[in-house]
């Protein structure tokens, strides 16, 4: 809510803006050094996040801009950041998307100060559930996480940073509960779900019984899978299978480590864009990732290259319009078409890499034309660095997202000129069934078990096992233990996943052969229908996972 107040002269708006911007900023580092010391860096990265988006160009620009207009220091930093906003929620990624929070923090906490609200702190005086319209970054690094026994809001998604924050200090949370604070007050009993979602108010005594029980039996199941984390993944006939994260941001590898990542399968490097008003440059990118590879010493990191279009827009960049832009320029086409965007993030990978095991990744590759493509671009990028006297390494291991069917169809020519292979099953499977993963309409014609999708993968890791090429899974099908063994037996030997699912799909692994897998692969492989497929792993599921 913007109040109605007096809008001065030109320059003593502009003036009130500079004081509330330089408050801001310091409350951003204060709040950084503060969740620095209770979690760790990665956690606090957020708010060098929100520093970077503080001290940026643009972004204070288009403000000084609005005031220069006519608009008073309030109003246009709302429409400013009202801008930004509009752009993360127009997009399809949810954890894309909910980067809309943070904008709305940064320029919630600038207006407070230029109304004279900051000093209104929430203080917590007794342990309670902090039930909420919205909760935000800089909330959480302010309150008294001793005093929070969990988390509800209307509004916000499992990909905010508040709900990272919450997880990370093993706080439970659910977000996103529609008519929340109209259904309750502040003397409700509240039980909070943070593993399945479920909020209840005022539960019957029955119900509060079972959750006493189900805490009991959580913090007993968390004792069985704590001494999971550092042993290999392996199956009882010793095939060992590696288990790698998917990532994002800098405060996700906390978490990656914590369930026993092998490393990171999949680092989407979108958000650093999505961040800011202008591109990173190749040495802003170079230093993020160099943190990022610092985080898994020894260990494998696979970088994917800029995976923006389709729902993915930058606030900054133009788009030309189009009918449909998940079929259109987006990915590794903006990509090559947009060389210099390209070769700085390479460039940034490339003075990364001596701080890790970095590889690269390509998104949504087609053809043999891209990949050679990818390979003159990167050999000049190289030569470039070399001649500015940076020693860079010209061999990184390059990798390729599998993700749509022409991919498929000529996977042994593409094996043959990368490194390895990732299957991105969230893309493949809406591209080979021609069913957009976010639409209600089509749901039930996304269907992860549809034979066309299982033969695919087939294809790909027969293809890799053939040419002695590596072949993992990203997507969400590899978070199910169920799934994980049937793509063992289908000769998947890695997955990337979210890390919280490592330790379950690790516990799966270590209790069953790879005969089993092998046996559930080829009865699935045989079976002509989704339903009949459902089936089959509904009856295994149950016999496996009792």
């Amino acid at each position: 809510m913007i109040k109605v107040a007096k809008v001065g002269s030109v320059d003593e708006e502009q003036q009130r803006f500079r004081i509330a911007l330089e408050k801001v900023t310091i409350q951003t580092i204060y709040m950084e050094k503060r969740v620095s010391e209770l979690l760790s860096e990665g956690d606090a990265a957020i708010f060098h996040t929100h520093l970077m988006i503080l001290e940026d160009r643009g972004f204070v620009g288009k403000i000084s801009d609005l005031i220069n207009q006519g608009a008073g220091a309030t109003r246009a930093v709302h429409e400013a950041v009202q801008g930004y906003i509009e752009v993360f929620s127009a997009m399809e990624d949810p954890y894309l998307r909910e980067r809309s929070a943070d904008m709305e923090d940064i320029g919630r906490r600038i207006i407070d100060v230029l109304e004279g609200n900051d000093s209104n702190q929430i203080k917590l005086k007794e342990k309670r559930v902090i039930v909420a319209e919205d909760i935000f970054p800089s909330d959480m690094a302010m309150l008294d996480h001793a005093k929070i026994l969990g988390i509800v809001t209307e509004k916000g998604n499992i990909y905010s940073h508040a709900a990272i924050m919450a997880k990370s200090l093993g706080i439970p949370a659910v977000v996103g509960i529609s008519g929340l604070l109209h259904a309750s007050n502040v003397k409700d009993l509240v039980i909070v779900d943070g593993t399945s979602g479920h909020v209840y108010l005022n539960p019957e005594k029955h119900i509060r019984d079972e959750y006493q029980r189900l805490e009991h039996e959580y913090a007993d199941r968390l004792k069985e899978l704590e001494p999971l984390r550092d042993l290999p993944a392996i199956t009882t006939d010793k095939v060992r299978i590696v288990l790698r994260a998917n990532i994002g941001l800098q405060a996700d590898v906390r978490t990656a480590i914590a369930n026993g990542a092998e490393g990171v399968g999949l680092y989407r490097t979108e958000f650093p864009y999505m961040a800011r008003t202008s591109f990173p440059s190749r040495q802003e990118q170079a230093d993020l990732y160099r943190r990022i590879l610092e985080g898994f010493p020894g260990q494998p990191v696979n970088i994917r290259t800029l995976d923006i279009g389709g729902d993915k827009g930058l606030p900054y960049f133009c788009y030309p319009p189009e009918d449909n832009p998940f079929l259109g320029w987006r990915s590794i086409r903006v990509s090559l078409d947009e060389q210099q965007i390209f070769r700085e993030q390479l460039a940034g990978i490339l003075l990364a890499a001596p701080a890790g095991q970095a590889t690269i990744m390509f998104p949504l590759i087609s053809c043999l034309d891209e990949v050679r493509a990818i390979r003159t671009i990167l050999d000049s990028v190289v030569e470039e660095l070399r001649e500015q006297g940076n020693e860079v390494c010209g061999n990184l291991p390059l990798g390729i997202m599998v993700e749509v069917p022409a991919a498929v169809q000529i996977i042994e020519l593409l094996a043959e000129e990368v490194d390895y292979l990732s299957i991105g099953t969230n893309d493949l499977i809406q591209y080979l069934l021609a069913a957009d993963r976010n639409n209600s309409r089509v749901k039930q014609y996304y269907e992860p078990y549809h034979p066309a999708v299982l033969q695919s993968i087939k294809r790909v890791a027969d293809a890799g096992h053939r040419l002695g090429k590596k072949v993992s899974v990203c997507g969400e099908m590899a978070s199910d233990p169920l799934n994980a063994l049937l793509l063992i037996g289908m000769g998947v030997r890695e997955f990337s996943l979210s890390a919280p699912g490592i330790p379950l799909v690790k516990k799966a692994i270590r209790e069953h052969s790879l005969r089993l897998c092998q046996g559930m692969a080829r009865k699935v492989l045989s079976l002509g229908t989704a339903g009949e497929i459902k089936a089959y792993l509904a009856k295994r599921r149950n016999e496996l996972f009792p």
